[in-house]
């Protein structure tokens, strides 16, 4: 791994990331293969295992063509690992810190809508006696 700025570039990351978004994309291009076979009556007959139809083996191929074509990119990649690099470097809250924030929203959430409900309320009276 390269070593800038004192930081390691987490190389692993980035690659794991583009591993599971071809896994991702590929479920995706699955569904879609699936429904174009289905509109053009097009049989989508089992290849390769139970399971591995013409669909599954179309989707998976192209995202990983696509994964492997984007990560030869050098522009792409030097992002990727700019980002990665940059959310290394994130100060992320404690378990205790992400509770009380937590606490804190729900708590807010709940009395702007009891105050809101109030405020729908009288508007729903005063509506009322206008109409």
């Amino acid at each position: 791994m390269d070593n800038v700025g004192g930081v390691e570039q987490p190389k692993r990351y980035v690659a794991i990331f583009y591993v599971l978004a071809a896994i991702a994309l590929g479920k995706f291009l699955e569904k879609i293969s699936m429904l174009v076979f289905s509109y053009a009556r097009f049989n989508d007959a089992t290849v390769l295992v139970e399971g591995w139809t013409l669909s599954t083996v179309i989707g998976f191929v192209v995202a990983a063509a696509v994964a492997v074509v984007i990560w030869r990119i050098p522009r792409t990649q030097m992002v990727s690992l700019e980002i990665a690099l940059e959310l290394k470097r994130v100060t992320w809250p404690s378990l205790r810190e992400t509770r009380a924030s937590t606490v804190a929203v729900v708590v807010a959430s709940f009395i702007a809508a009891i105050v809101l409900g109030i405020f729908d309320f009288i508007w729903g009276r005063l509506s009322s006696l206008v109409y």
